[in-house]
């Protein structure tokens, strides 16, 4: 049997060339070879891309590499899931209702008649993920709570919420802690989580903002960022998983042009955490013509334009936290709008959902009948003052039912948004 080469001798191995073809070894990889006719150098090239798909193969269980534990991951779901106990403990530990079951004099009720706030995702109030850290833009830059920055990236809105981002946790982050290790992974999530809540507290002011997706799509970025440094960069998409990975990426980021997801965070989290793997995430390749382990010249210009890009994100970051000026320049951004919400009209006369919703932050309103004529819905708006706005009765937009709970949310929704 020959001999296997491996990674350590980097091919200087003589390996018996098969019968009919010569007596003598073939020379090691890296010396130059004359070759006198078409059918030898065609040879000779299959002769390598057979050595380098055994390259390719796995190593024996003897010589595999320690496998890494990803502790950073199981350590990030752990805090996810503390914390959002913690919220649950704030809350006197109920679970607020999918939907309020009733309507008292305009505002949602239980049957009993005490007020009510539905969470559809299994959680506290609004109340609650304000007081413990939700992104409010207004606590942030005016009463200087940049802990909420933080904050907000490791609370949940609901028990559905941290359910479908701790599994995308598991299911990206460990992978690639498994390949790059604690600390490059641990600050990817990080720096991930932090430059996606600026995006939103930039793009998207006003509106009550938590969760870990801005770290989650940080990873996705992170597995791009893989798949350019670690396979395109070497000629090869084989055993990338590219088609998966373009499918979910365009599922996920289709989701969240709806007016119910701050996109503006997902997007955030993915350009840092593409960024941050292009500097971080290059590892080593046997190189062909040496046998040695080596980055390859088009691995180290990625990485150089990596740290480029990480460095004009930062100055980024840093100008607009310094300068309410920044602040309102990227807000002014009319065309940003469209990428956190599209309205969609397929197949129907009007779309199927309203972007104006997107704008508006959470809060509580009650609908109270002003005279036979009007009605009032007080509305307590996230990041605003408390206000009213009136609505005629003869105005078939204002029609509601103070029983039907459906009915006054929706007039709700429209009069305190303005939609």
């Amino acid at each position: 049997m020959p001999k296997r080469p491996s990674r350590a001798d980097g091919y200087d191995d003589h390996i018996t060339m098969p019968h009919g073809i010569g007596d003598e070894p073939r020379p090691p990889m890296g010396h130059p070879v004359a070759y006198t006719t078409d059918s030898d150098a065609a040879l000779a090239r299959s002769l390598q891309e057979a050595e380098l798909e055994e390259l390719d193969a796995p190593l024996p269980a003897e010589q595999q590499p320690r496998r890494r534990r990803p502790w950073f991951c199981l350590l990030a779901v752990l805090a996810c899931c503390i914390l959002f106990l913690v919220e649950m403990a704030e809350n006197e530990w109920k679970v607020q209702p999918f939907v309020c079951p009733a309507s008292c004099a305009g505002r949602p009720c239980y049957e009993d008649g005490a007020a009510c706030e539905a969470n559809p995702l299994l959680g506290p109030t609004t109340a609650v993920m304000d007081k413990l850290g939700a992104k409010d833009d207004v606590a942030i830059f005016e009463e200087g709570e940049w802990w909420r920055v933080v904050a907000c990236n490791w609370l949940h809105v609901g028990l559905i919420h941290l359910l479908l981002n701790m599994l995308a946790v598991g299911s990206l982050g460990c992978a690639l802690e498994r390949r790059f290790g604690f600390w490059r992974v641990g600050l990817l999530y990080v720096l991930s989580g932090l430059f996606g809540t600026l995006c939103s507290v930039l793009f998207l002011p006003g509106v009550l903002s938590l969760g870990a997706s801005a770290s989650v799509f940080g990873l996705v970025g992170a597995t791009w960022a893989d798949v350019i440094l670690n396979y395109l960069a070497r000629g090869t998409t084989r055993g990338a998983g590219l088609c998966q990975l373009l499918f979910l990426t365009a599922l996920n980021l289709a989701i969240g042009l709806t007016p119910w997801v701050d996109n503006f965070m997902h997007l955030g989290g993915l350009v840092c955490g593409l960024v941050v793997g292009l500097m971080l995430f290059s590892k080593r390749h046997v190189d062909p013509r040496t046998g040695k382990n080596a980055y390859t010249c088009v691995q180290k210009e990625v990485v150089f334009c990596g740290v480029v890009l990480f460095l004009v994100l930062l100055g980024g970051v840093i100008a607009v936290s310094v300068s309410p000026e920044a602040q309102e320049a990227f807000r002014e951004c009319g065309s940003c709008e469209r990428l956190n919400c599209v309205e969609i009209d397929w197949f129907t006369d009007k779309p199927w959902w309203s972007c104006c919703f997107a704008r508006n932050g959470a809060g509580t309103c009650t609908i109270e009948p002003a005279n036979a004529s009007t009605v009032i819905a007080n509305c307590n708006v996230t990041a605003r003052e408390p206000f009213s706005v009136p609505c005629h009765t003869s105005d078939p937009l204002c029609e509601y039912s103070p029983a039907d709970v459906g009915s006054v949310s929706k007039l709700c929704t429209r009069l305190c948004s303005g939609c």
